[in-house]
């Protein structure tokens, strides 16, 4: 079935985001997602308990709920790969393994590399200016590519979607003049 498909990692799902600063050429982050301990609504990468800055926070942290926390966590795997950066913005192509509520903007956002326009785990300043100048209140993230294989037929089935104008308007503002812009 196609809920099967999904769970068993059968779906390719690519995505298009604009991000803040760089994240690099070809990057693949490989960290569990797991509830925020104490802003519930919010993902987090869930830190290696073994490691120091871990160890740091969980000496914060009060209580058996809290210690439960520091050990949750979904494996997560997204491919990370920029297309085009401005010296300050990136275009990012981004493909998921995995499908963790937020995975892509949480681990962006642990890579010190946030979608732009995301007001959960974004830069307000910097999505404030977005705001007005553009008029977007929105993160510019954008799921392009869907490939699957048909659950019956088993024949290959690939969806994709238009990117958005006001996300293609920040694109183009991005994209070095003069060169032909390859984006759905």
């Amino acid at each position: 079935t196609l809920s099967e498909a999904f769970a068993e990692r059968r779906v390719k799902k690519q995505y298009l985001a604009v991000t803040i600063g760089n994240p690099g050429e070809d990057q693949w982050i490989n960290k569990p997602i797991g509830r925020h301990p104490t802003h519930r609504q919010r993902m987090r990468v869930v830190p290696d308990p073994s490691s120091s800055m871990a160890t740091r926070g969980q000496a914060r942290l009060t209580g058996p709920k809290s210690a439960a926390a520091m050990k949750q966590g979904r494996p997560a795997l997204s491919h990370i790969h920029t297309i085009h950066y401005d010296g300050k913005l990136s275009i990012v192509q981004v493909k998921i393994a995995t499908g963790r509520t937020h995975q892509i903007r949480v681990h962006l956002q642990d890579h010190g590399t946030p979608v732009y326009g995301d007001d959960v785990y974004g830069l307000s300043d910097w999505n404030k200016a977005l705001s007005s100048r553009k008029g977007i209140l929105r993160p510019l993230l954008h799921a392009q590519r869907l490939e699957i294989d048909h659950p019956v037929t088993g024949e290959n089935m690939i969806f994709e979607a238009k990117v958005a104008d006001d996300m293609m308007g920040v694109i183009k503002a991005i994209w070095p003049a003069g060169e032909k812009l390859e984006i759905l």
